[in-house]
């Protein structure tokens, strides 16, 4: 009995989440299954986390969409997926994989042969990738030949300027990406335990108030509010060590949604006094799904110095 239980399994580094996310919403809307690995959080509780990816890279999905970015060949556990990958192939043929390069990104080519034929992130949006590799792998067919005078009228079409949709909300999108960072920092704290702190997150309907202990000692804290000195359609962030101070205009930065044209998401502004670095830097555009990471990077940096 074969052991396949995906069409597909994912596997790219932290930076290119938010595009990655939408990716595999748009092939479970196609009907392809897709191992991610936010959804199986539950299920591999109390396993290692690696030794099950290997599992599924090595025997149990039917192709392998690698997201090839700078950052996925800089860092370990893309590059243990990639190697297990790499290893049932020799098996299930070179087919198996099917590569999706990231910007300007060059493959060493001991990594991925150059004759092996890739797609770029940049020419497609997510949902365009997944209707490519949803036809790739067979889950529905080519499209049917058309009338030529229909393949004609649309070759004619002339490029229309990229616009910001009229449904886009920016205070919409500003309680999405609220009550994103409220879950996931919920959800993240949790583990904290084992490396022996506490962490709380409590929440109102307008602020998340993160804490985190040491023995007893509150060594790191957070506020984000809806709102705040810099206006009510953005979030703002407060830090501190072992105190908070949570009145007046107190702000170590703040995050505005906007629509990226280019990129055609919804994405957040954030102008960073001392969120994410000790000094003040430029703005800077990120995804729900990328803020996020960011963030809790920047909080696990914290925490370390301390231990």
């Amino acid at each position: 009995m074969s052991d396949i239980k995906y069409d597909i399994a994912v596997s790219f580094a932290g930076e290119q989440r938010g595009y990655v996310a939408r990716f595999v919403e748009a092939c479970k809307a196609l009907g392809v299954s897709v191992f991610y690995d936010r959804d199986l959080t539950n299920e591999w509780w109390g396993n290692s986390f690696i030794r099950e990816q290997r599992k599924v890279y090595g025997a149990k999905t039917r192709y392998f969409v690698p997201f090839i970015s700078t950052e996925y060949l800089s860092k370990p556990i893309p590059q243990d997926e990639f190697s297990a990958a790499m290893m049932a192939a020799v098996n299930q043929g070179d087919s198996y994989v099917l590569p999706v390069l990231w910007g300007d990104v060059q493959v060493p080519a001991d990594l991925l042969h150059p004759h092996i034929h890739y797609l770029k992130a940049g020419d497609y949006t997510p949902e365009r990738l997944a209707d490519a590799v949803a036809q790739r792998i067979g889950i529905y067919p080519q499209q049917a030949v058309r009338e030529v005078g229909e393949v004609v009228r649309e070759a004619m079409q002339y490029r229309m300027p990229k616009v910001v949709p009229q449904e886009f909300s920016k205070y919409r999108e500003l309680n999405i990406a609220f009550d994103y960072l409220a879950e996931q920092l919920s959800s993240a704290v949790r583990q904290l335990e084992d490396a022996g702190f506490i962490g709380t997150v409590n929440r109102t309907d307008s602020m998340i108030m993160l804490r985190v202990e040491l023995q007893g000692h509150t060594v790191y804290s957070l506020d984000i509010t809806k709102g705040g000195p810099f206006g009510d359609d953005k979030l703002n962030f407060v830090v501190g060590g072992n105190h908070i101070n949570t009145h007046g205009n107190s702000s170590n930065g703040h995050a505005a949604p906007f629509f990226d044209r280019d990129t055609q998401m919804s994405k957040l502004r954030m102008f960073d006094l001392s969120v994410f670095c000790s000094m003040g830097g430029q703005d800077k555009e990120y995804t729900k799904e990328e803020f996020f990471d960011a963030l809790w990077d920047r909080i696990i940096d914290q925490l370390e110095r301390l231990t």
